[in-house]
């Protein structure tokens, strides 16, 4: 931000994400929108929603009178909007873990917090090795929104992603690091070739036990894969699991928790 230059003082966040790095640098009273599904921090919650990520109701986003509008990724028309009526905007990308270092850091400058930007940014850096050094890395397949009994539609993650990144940081070997895209497309088949010895299933937002119990059932198909035979199937419910913000700490902790722990009781 230029010297002399006021800061923004009613800012919207145009994703989950965003609503949470503004609130981790202490200027959730700056923030006079959401977009829909923002949930964390509690008092986030209480904040006019403006609408969705990929469709904001423009309508509600003049009603609240922002100076400054936060999105995640690209959305041309979205910037040509806040030019039209004089607002800032700023686009972040959140799909690395180095995204979300420099998303932090760039969101505190606007907002003249550059100092609690770094400490939050340095802070987060120093957290995420969390999985045992000593232990060798287990080969982790991590799968996004199956629906129980179905094998057909499966999505992981890539390389280059925050939750590739995380998997390895975790103690775990990505099993599909190789793969074209952020977040491909696999079949049961591809699974089975890469062997995983640990699997999670990522569900955010919860299950009911009933859910979940068939989620695992599933998997008995699969008895020669080394993660059912060791019992190393896991279903994560976190609705921040996700969400690629300052939580990520709990969610490295969670991962390190499911890739070293004890094998699954019945």
């Amino acid at each position: 931000m230029a010297p002399g230059a006021q800061s923004p003082q009613r800012v919207v966040c145009g994703s989950p994400a965003v609503a949470e790095i503004v609130f981790a640098l202490g200027c959730g009273d700056r923030v006079v929108g959401v977009s829909d599904y923002t949930a964390y921090p509690p008092e986030a919650r209480a904040k006019p929603s403006v609408g969705g990520l990929l469709n904001p109701n423009r309508e509600r986003l003049l009603a609240v009178r922002p100076d400054l509008l936060v999105t995640q990724g690209r959305h041309e028309a979205l910037a040509a909007f806040a030019r039209t009526y004089g607002i800032r905007f700023q686009s972040v990308t959140l799909d690395t873990l180095a995204d979300l270092d420099s998303a932090i850091r760039t969101i505190a400058e606007t907002l003249g917090v550059a100092g609690q930007g770094r400490a939050l940014a340095d802070g987060l850096r120093g957290e995420l090795t969390v999985g045992d050094r000593d232990a060798p890395p287990r080969r982790v397949l991590l799968l996004l929104g199956r629906a129980p009994g179905v094998w057909t539609g499966l999505s992981t993650v890539g390389r280059d992603t925050f939750l590739g990144e995380l998997l390895g940081l975790a103690g775990g070997t990505n099993v599909f690091a190789d793969a074209t895209g952020p977040y491909p497309h696999i079949s049961k088949e591809a699974l089975l070739v890469r062997q995983p010895e640990v699997i999670l299933e990522v569900h955010p937002g919860g299950l009911t036990a009933s859910q979940q119990a068939r989620l695992l059932a599933d998997w008995h198909i699969f008895a020669d894969l080394p993660a059912v035979r060791q019992r190393r199937v896991h279903v994560l419910t976190n609705d921040f699991l996700l969400i690629p913000g300052p939580r990520v700490r709990q969610t490295a902790r969670l991962l390190a928790a499911a890739i070293g722990g004890e094998a699954r009781g019945e």
